[in-house]
């Protein structure tokens, strides 16, 4: 009886191809001498490597008496030789059939052995040329119970596990017996381009467990003594890359112009096993978030928790950032865009702020950006009654194309405080002047002026203005009070004090400064009863 053994897929291919093509086959594809035998196929039976198969053809019948086998030991030195006789039709006809041998072959070694056969028809024609082929005569390892622990790899599971057992057939008995020592086992597929195995022990009883981040068509195999490998049926592993997007801290935001500003996110995947968005792991090079913006191409290896970060040294226009991450190993490529969105700061000022006992107040100021251009929108007059909170929008004024303004509103209720306020638009940032309380007397710091302009750095720069007080209708200087001097750097939000003067006659005031760095210098009275507070408007002074 036939043993059923799992055929080698190196052993199938070779057993089409184990005959060269010889002339006596040319003759027979030509129909040079069609009266002569052709032997093609000679090998092992692919069932059942302890037997030898051929396959004959004539123009009558194959003698069976006349077959012959003569098989060779493949070794250095001298080569046994062993010839085998008894040959039984399997399949087809007595002139166009597969003839196995009767026996098993009992060779006196295991091996590879060069084999060719004789035979003659009933009209005792011999083939020109004797058949030709190869027999593997060797231990062959088989394989039972193979399977996978999963068909699909993702970036929750890289790996697949294969189990089975492996056993040990003889050719020469016929007897299959548990284990194989001629070598371990090998999980074999293919990982990103290229192919990758991860050998496993056999146990004593035959069982083996490999496992390895392989992918495609995966299978098992073992290698045989002369290094030819019996692999298990391929089972096709489908890699799923997992979904991945970049979640912004901020898809879109505003920052000032001159300042700093630091992008950053969190770079995610899909779980297979939670169904839920997760965090990128850290140390992973198929993680790794390339970031396109305003400092160039950078990959960047995600810290804790998948995030990712760059810093924006100074903000000078709109700018963009593009994340990416995946499109390897396996993750699916993911990717998303951050836009930032630069805004002048604002600077407001009162000039004028008189009140008169009909209940109106004049309004007068300015609007002014650094270093842009006048910012766009309304500047709205706000009443609060303790000058903290409170605050409500009695009128709004619209600043000429310089951002100046000057006009009257009259008061429903002629008490309390006032401030201005300018909300902010699309390109500027909100601000407000200091509070101004309706029953003091105005004051104002006119002629301001901080030269020259522009100056080299080290030299001295100047600050000159006059404080005065509203009399009536009349503006005097107001001496005696202590003016304070700030300046704003290039860029910066906000002023920094820089000192503080007393007015002489005529409420004149002069400080020195060294010069540093480009700004605006600006200078403010906060007074106390009888007067009220009020700053200059801003002069730039450029340093080179």
């Amino acid at each position: 009886m036939r043993r059923p053994l799992i055929a080698p897929i190196a052993l199938v291919a070779g057993l089409a191809s184990l005959v060269a093509a010889s002339p006596a086959l040319a003759e027979t594809s030509g129909a040079a001498d069609p009266v002569r035998p052709v032997i093609s196929a000679l090998g092992g039976d692919p069932d059942d490597v302890g037997y030898l198969e051929f396959h004959a053809v004539s123009d009558s019948a194959i003698d069976p008496t006349s077959i012959a086998a003569q098989l060779t030991l493949r070794v250095s030195g001298d080569r046994p030789t062993t010839t085998v006789t008894g040959f039984s039709l399997v399949s087809g006809s007595a002139q166009d059939g597969t003839w196995r041998s009767s026996e098993r072959l009992q060779l006196g070694a295991h091996g590879v052995y060069d084999a060719t056969v004789d035979l003659a028809d009933t009209d005792d024609d011999h083939p020109v040329y004797l058949g030709q082929g190869q027999l593997r005569y060797e231990d062959l390892p088989v394989f039972a119970d193979t399977s996978l622990d999963r068909t699909t790899v993702d970036f929750d599971h890289q790996k697949v596990t294969a189990t089975g057992t492996v056993s040990t057939f003889d050719p020469a008995t016929g007897l299959t017996t548990p284990g194989w020592t001629e070598s371990k086992v090998y999980l074999a597929g293919r990982r990103g381009s290229g192919p990758y195995e991860v050998a496993a022990d056999v146990q004593a009883d035959g069982s083996f467990t490999a496992t390895g981040p392989v992918f495609s068509g995966v299978y098992v195999y073992a290698v045989q003594q002369d290094s030819q490998t019996v692999n298990t049926v391929p089972v096709t592993v489908t890699k799923a890359p997992s979904p991945t997007r970049i979640v912004f801290d901020k898809a879109k935001a505003t920052a000032v112009y001159g300042s700093s500003y630091t992008v950053g996110g969190t770079a995610q995947y899909l779980s297979s096993t939670t169904g839920a968005w997760t965090p990128l792991p850290a140390g992973n090079p198929d993680t790794e978030v390339l970031l396109d913006g305003p400092n160039g191409v950078h990959a960047y290896e995600l810290g804790a928790g998948g995030r990712f970060s760059e810093t924006l040294a100074k903000v000078t226009g709109d700018t963009n950032w593009t994340a990416g991450v995946g499109g390897f190993g396996y993750l699916q490529q993911g990717s998303a865009q951050a836009d930032l969105h630069r805004l002048y700061s604002s600077a407001l000022v009162w000039t004028d702020h008189t009140f008169a006992g009909s209940g109106a107040v004049k309004v007068a100021g300015r609007l002014g950006a650094a270093p842009g251009p006048v910012p766009s929108g309304r500047v709205q007059l706000q009443q609060s009654t303790d000058g903290r909170t409170g605050w409500t929008t009695v009128a709004t004024v619209a600043p000429d194309a310089t951002g100046a303004f000057n006009t009257w509103h009259t008061m429903s209720r002629p008490s309390g405080y006032l401030r201005l306020f300018y909300p902010g638009s699309a390109d500027a940032t909100a601000v407000t002047t200091p509070v101004v309380h309706l029953t003091r007397a105005a004051t104002r710091i006119t002629g301001f002026d901080a030269s020259p302009e522009p100056v080299r750095k080290g030299r001295t720069i100047t600050v000159t203005g006059v404080l005065q007080r509203l009399n009536g209708s009349t503006w005097t200087g107001l001496s005696g009070q202590r003016v304070s001097v700030y300046f704003r750097a290039y860029g910066a939000r906000t002023p920094v004090y820089r000192a503080t003067v007393t007015t002489i006659s005529g409420g004149r005031f002069t400080v020195h400064f060294t010069a540093t760095q480009d700004g605006t210098w600006s200078s403010h009275y906060t007074a106390t009863s009888p007067y009220l507070n009020s700053a200059s408007i801003g002069d730039y002074v450029d340093v080179r």
